[in-house]
């Protein structure tokens, strides 16, 4: 007898753990992915769509977003929007058609490059979110 309630009680501290949890993740689903999205969002910045002429006779439009340390970054990047363009079109001006096979390499180039203008804070990434070449 000793041993059923002893089994009843264990089977029942069981099933609240695992209502308790249940309940839990359903009302708390994804919450740190949600976080995760907003802060992206806070210290994202886009550029303008860019056009401008590659080194290889063909014309480029492209747009990007640059991911940034902080939301301090990002609004010390606001401020040099034109700057970041500009540095967007002398590095676009000096790639060939053929360079754009590797996107990724564009974006690590592009982002060794304007990390070199801020002072303090650093992008993270950059994502090209438009391309269009002809």
């Amino acid at each position: 007898m000793k041993r059923f309630v002893m089994i009843c009680a264990i089977l029942a501290v069981l099933s609240a753990g695992g209502l308790f949890g249940y309940q839990y993740l359903k009302k708390n689903p994804g919450t740190t992915k949600e976080m995760t999205l907003d802060r992206l969002a806070e210290q994202t910045i886009q550029t303008e769509p860019i056009s401008t002429n590659l080194n290889s006779d063909n014309l480029i439009q492209v747009r990007f977003s640059i991911e940034l340390d902080s939301k301090k970054t990002k609004k010390q990047s606001e401020k040099v929007v034109p700057i970041i363009e500009s540095d967007i079109i002398k590095l676009l001006s000096q790639s060939n058609k053929e360079d754009f096979k590797d996107i990724a390499s564009i974006e690590q180039k592009l982002k060794d490059r304007l990390n070199q203008r801020f002072s303090q804070g650093k992008i993270i990434n950059v994502y090209t979110t438009k391309l269009l070449i002809q």
